[in-house]
């Protein structure tokens, strides 16, 4: 939180006013057969939130409305500060928490979305806005109960095929406004599945219902047809674009200046420090500002060596990972490019073999570390590129950084926000032959005369696609896709600032509350 801040004195003021209440257990640790255990579950029978933890957050709830002191799960006391909550801001996925608060206090309930206007339809709109949640439920329960329909599958397996190919979508192609049409199963372009996804959908739907207002991260200006459609569903609750909710920093014009300020703010310089205690020889790790992390002093070698944005960022996120095979090519084809794109992999699920790191530390171009301070690596000059999954806060910190992406979406909100940099702004690549969520089934893009274009789903399409997108991002087209990167930067600038339009938003949402 001390990163939002734009000033000491908003520290020193602000964050004392903050009371981070910790509620719940620690999840289990997830061994092989707790996870077996988890997918063979009907999903009928899962929560978005732990039921446990549902019961602490209510509990916690009912102290902080009667005015009682308590203690937290961490042992911290808490006193009464004269006045009871009468606006809660939550997500869709605390059902179970949110909509009995609702019923039972006199509360505004404001909806927080992490990505598009477009991804937040897709999710929960009816089904004629191009919706999934609509409905999904009973004709999930319709199919169940007939048995010519059922054919064999548990519901659990009905629920995932509707996931990925629902029977009431015509012609399969999904209409989303400012987005292109696509072909439903491009929504899972990576086989993904999770039991917990149907009450995602399901009770995030009856939330959504129970909303009061909703707060996104987007801009008006860059999905101005999504916006008008997504006002219209929802209408006459408020929809309130705030803009990206980053660090000043991130949105300063001196994007040298932001790199140092956010890795001061991200980096555990301890850690650092350790890391590149025998650094000295080559001077690798240090600089004006003091120890550096690892893959900050990668970018500051790159841009010396390499020139500015010539580096590339690999990160999947927290969930997410390719298959092994996928990466493999991915390093073998960043190292066979003629001219380097240096790069940095975080992490951060699972490991890679040994002898996969190997070449990419004796060539110099490559490294991977466990963790890398994200925001602070897309305002480095060195950065060109990022590789994402296109989760919704790395769209929008790549967006407010001007660093164009290449896309590797896997589910959820993913695919609209890679088709949307991709094909609406312009500031990406969107891979397509990577993808194994629906093997033989094309994707809506190039002659869709002929039916689109296909997915091979061979190594040979992988290592050919991977190769033309990297060549094409250092040359012309990946220079125009930058230069949209830019202009979609200075838009959202634009909108942060005294007057414009996220700042007028902040406004209204302050004149509601």
């Amino acid at each position: 939180m001390a990163r939002q801040c734009a000033s000491e004195e908003e520290r020193t003021t602000l964050l004392s006013r903050i009371r981070v209440i910790a509620y719940g257990n620690p999840q289990p640790q997830l061994t092989p057969e707790l996870v077996t255990m988890i997918m063979q579950m009907d999903p009928r029978d899962m929560d978005s939130l732990a039921p446990e933890t549902a019961r602490d957050g209510l509990e916690i709830i009912r102290k902080l409305m009667g005015e009682c002191a308590f203690v937290d799960k961490l042992g911290a006391a808490w006193s009464p500060v004269g006045a009871v909550p009468k606006v809660v801001i939550a997500d869709v996925m605390m059902g179970n928490v949110t909509l009995p608060m609702k019923d039972k206090y006199d509360v505004l309930l404001f909806l927080w979305w992490f990505g598009s206007a477009a991804s937040f339809t897709r999710g929960y709109a009816p089904l004629k806005h191009g919706g999934r949640a609509d409905g999904y439920a009973a004709e999930c329960e319709a199919t169940f109960a007939d048995e010519e329909r059922r054919a064999g599958r548990s519901f659990g397996d009905i629920a995932r095929d509707m996931w990925t190919r629902d029977t009431r979508v015509p012609g399969d192609i999904i209409k989303l406004a400012g987005l292109p049409p696509y072909f439903q199963w491009e929504d899972v372009p990576q086989v993904y599945w999770h039991p917990i996804l149907y009450p995602c959908l399901v009770v995030g739907a009856e939330v959504v219902a129970a909303g009061d207002g909703f707060l996104m991260p987007t801009i008006e200006e860059l999905e101005p047809e999504a916006l008008e459609d997504l006002k219209d569903w929802v209408c006459p609750r408020p929809v309130l674009c705030l803009g990206p909710q980053l660090p000043p920093a991130l949105l300063s014009e001196d994007t040298a200046d932001a790199a140092d300020v956010l890795a001061k703010l991200e980096v555990n310089y301890l850690a650092s420090a350790a890391d590149h205690a025998n650094d000295d020889a080559d001077g690798e790790g240090k600089n004006l500002r003091g120890p550096v992390d690892p893959a900050i002093a990668f970018l500051d070698k790159a841009l010396v060596e390499h020139g500015p944005n010539s580096a590339l960022y690999i990160s999947f996120g927290s969930i997410f990972f390719p298959p092994e095979t996928h990466v493999k090519i991915l390093f073998e084809t960043l190292l066979a490019l003629e001219k380097p794109m240096p790069f940095v992999m975080a992490l951060s699920v699972g490991s890679l073999p040994e002898e996969w790191i190997a070449p990419l530390v004796v060539s110099g171009r490559g490294i991977v570390v466990p963790w890398a301070p994200q925001q602070a690596m897309l305002s480095h000059p060195g950065l060109g590129w990022m590789l994402t999954h296109c989760g919704g806060g790395g769209t929008f910190e790549s967006l407010s950084s001007g660093v164009p992406v290449i896309a590797w979406p896997f589910a959820a909100d993913q695919p609209q926000h890679a088709l949307w940099v991709s094909q609406v702004l312009d500031t990406g690549f969107d891979l397509l032959q990577v993808r194994t969520g629906a093997p033989g089934l094309p994707a809506m893009r190039g002659d869709l005369a002929a039916g689109g274009t296909q997915i091979a789903g061979t190594e040979a399409a992988v290592r050919d696609e991977l190769a033309g997108v990297l060549l094409a991002a250092q040359g012309k087209e990946g220079a125009r896709k930058r230069e949209s990167a830019k202009r979609v930067r200075q838009v959202i600038l634009n909108a942060v600032r005294k007057g414009g339009s996220a700042e007028r938003a902040l406004g209204e949402l302050e004149f509601i509350l």
